[in-house]
């Protein structure tokens, strides 16, 4: 990715998102062409997957419970912190909303799964959230929040905390090149199950797909949000603040990483500091609406369409709000650690699979939703922040008046 060097001035290097894309290339293309041979590499990553999802509620924990305490202390109670964090909670709930009704509505799927009738298949994933694999990541979310409750008013819990913050900030862009054997690993999965030439077909669908879902989100916040309750022209923002942050961000595939410039070209459409100073750094790491909308969607296209199994509107239902609660947990995690990952846990969980099974499931979903889907989720997502800044400046200001007064 590219950064400025100690100067000030770019240094130049391949982007991350390149290197994850030849990686996963390369792997469809070796799994297709020699799925014998490299049948045990897609065992071995079935089973490191099993392993992983074993550290997933560590993970959510441990990067939900600093935000939370960092939030508590900097006064979430006041009016205008308070109006932004409902703003992005509506919006992912929102999202993830029109997420279950759109894809369940494409894949056709049934109300409910076999001969179960629809309180029989509602039941089932209540029980299913609340035991197994799937509860644990919901009560590492709850955990999350208490702990960073607590840390929020004890000093050397909040110490703690920060620093385990720190590091996750740190060992992102780091993570995301160590990551890369990785990828190329689920790539040969895809290449060995599905053959390189349905294995790229799986993907290019993928990245089209979350393609026309990110679209739909970004008209909607900019002709509709941006312009109508934020009362901005489109224009100025579209050239003076969206483009460039999109593209920096799709580069960096990181919030995170995005932050600095964001800031920047948010301040460059006149939001004042006060408001930007708040709500894009609490956006990056709290609202990612655009994977909330993603990773439910994703839910039909990988079970019914990649795998061909059943899926219900019980099941995207019980899916919904659990995946929106991982978007809010997943910030400072590369994106095949965080809610792809999480997500991809929660339906092995609720379908049932297990083993060998559960770690192909989770691998190929990996594999399919990074690179370009990852990209376009990411520019969304961080620009989302941006718009959510202008909205708020235009609209909100007696919050914010109030708050200092």
């Amino acid at each position: 990715m590219t950064e400025a060097s100690a100067r000030g001035r770019p240094r130049r290097s391949v982007p991350t998102y390149v290197w994850t894309l030849l990686a996963l290339v390369a792997g469809l293309a070796a799994g297709g062409l020699f799925p014998g041979p490299l049948a045990p590499v897609a065992d071995a990553t079935a089973t490191l997957i099993a392993w992983v999802v074993a550290v997933v509620p560590l993970l959510i924990l441990a990067a939900l419970s600093p935000a939370i305490a960092t939030l508590v202390r900097r006064g979430l109670a006041g009016r205008f912190a308070g109006a932004v964090v409902l703003w992005y909670v509506f919006t992912s709930t929102v999202a993830g909303l029109i997420a279950v009704v759109t894809s369940a509505t494409i894949f056709r799927i049934p109300l409910a799964t076999g001969d179960r009738g629809v309180w029989t298949e509602a039941a089932a994933m209540l029980r299913s959230l609340g035991e197994g694999g799937a509860s644990w990541p919901l009560l590492a979310i709850l955990a999350g929040v208490l702990l960073g409750a607590f840390g929020a008013r004890h000093d050397p819990t909040y110490r703690v905390l920060r620093r385990i913050a720190d590091s996750i900030e740190r060992a992102g862009g780091k993570l995301a090149y160590v990551m890369l054997p990785l990828i190329l690993a689920f790539g040969i999965t895809l290449g060995v199950r599905f053959g390189a030439s349905l294995g790229l077909s799986h993907y290019l669908t993928m990245a089209a797909y979350t393609g026309a879902l990110v679209l739909v989100w970004w008209a909607f916040y900019t002709f509709v949000l941006v312009r109508r309750v934020g009362r901005r022209p489109v224009g100025p923002v579209l050239s003076r603040y969206y483009v460039p942050t999109a593209v920096f961000a799709a580069g960096t595939c990181s919030s995170l990483a995005t932050l600095p410039v964001n800031l920047a070209n948010a301040k460059r459409v006149g939001v004042r500091d006060e408001v930007a100073d708040f709500v894009l750094p609490f956006g990056a790491v709290a609202n990612l609406d655009a994977s909330a909308l993603a990773y439910v969607a994703y839910g039909p296209f990988v079970v019914s369409h990649v795998f061909g199994l059943e899926l219900s509107w019980m099941m995207m239902l019980a899916a919904w709000p659990a995946v929106v609660l991982f978007t809010i947990a997943a910030p400072g995690l590369p994106a095949g650690m965080g809610t792809a990952l999480w997500s991809a846990t929660l339906f092995a969980s609720m379908l049932g699979l297990e083993g060998q099974a559960q770690g192909e499931f989770i691998a190929s979903w990996i594999a399919l939703s990074g690179g370009i889907p990852d990209m376009l989720r990411t520019a969304t997502n961080t620009t989302g922040d941006g718009y959510t800044a202008i909205i708020f400046d235009s609209r909100f200001d007696e919050f914010f008046a109030r708050d200092r007064g």
